[in-house]
């Protein structure tokens, strides 16, 4: 092999392995987890639940945790939307209390941070975390410390909200709708401590769908993800 040709085969080798390197972090770790119905509750949107899900990513050392909140593409109800996100934290299945007695808001023991730190990835004035959303039509979240996941008192313990992320009006033209993603990165959040959180149940996340025929139904996470892990998508490549 010619000299020239052996430089331009290493060139095409390193361009490879950079874009390679840039696509799929070896550092970073990814888990998908599905939602289930809520026994007791509403049935209406039984038969979608398999079209949602939640991938949690860790994006590396001193950056936090991204979790994409999903409604599949796939989803047969074509006119379904997730309206609003709710988080329910706790610290050894208990929620926390202060010294008077009173039950105060766990999402920092869980995440690592209080609201401030939690980054949403809105179309309208975008953030760090918005490259990681998916919209077909805008998406645009406020986040909030209270909200009543419906029918999360039929979950055992009680579902109490510690975050919500619901869709700004007017309308629900920045809920998430069929074929979107709502990417959050929770700053000060450790991925190994979030799996764990999920895998015991002092995380959970709920979802109310709307848009469906009628009325609306809610879901709550499962606590073992899906079995393959991935790397974390880096905004502007396809994998």
């Amino acid at each position: 092999m010619k000299i020239s040709q052996m430089i331009g085969s290493i060139a095409i080798a390193t361009s490879i392995v950079t874009v390679a390197a840039i696509v799929s972090p070896s550092t970073a770790n990814a888990a998908t987890f599905t939602f289930n119905n809520i026994s007791g509750a509403s049935t209406v949107g039984d038969g979608l639940n398999g079209f949602l899900s939640m991938d949690v990513n860790d994006l590396g050392v001193g950056n936090g945790v991204l979790f994409q909140f999903r409604n599949s593409s796939l989803n047969t109800s074509t006119g379904s939307f997730i309206r609003t996100i709710f988080l329910d934290t706790r610290v050894g299945g208990e929620d926390l209390v202060n010294a008077r007695g009173r039950v105060v808001n766990s999402l920092p023991a869980i995440t690592g941070g209080d609201i401030t730190k939690v980054i949403v990835g809105n179309t309208v004035n975008p953030t760090i975390a918005t490259p990681y959303s998916t919209s077909l039509n805008g998406i645009n979240f406020s986040k909030d410390l209270s909200g009543t996941l419906p029918q999360g008192n039929n979950l055992n313990p009680d579902f109490t909200t510690d975050l919500e992320l619901n869709r700004i009006t007017p309308g629900n033209d920045g809920a998430v709708k069929v074929g979107e993603t709502l990417a959050v990165i929770f700053a000060d959040a450790n991925f190994s401590s979030i799996i764990a959180s999920i895998g015991n149940g002092d995380l959970r996340v709920g979802y109310h769908l709307q848009g469906l025929n009628p009325g609306s139904d809610s879901y709550i996470n499962s606590k073992t993800p899906n079995p393959t892990t991935k790397p974390v998508p880096v905004p502007g490549f396809l994998l």
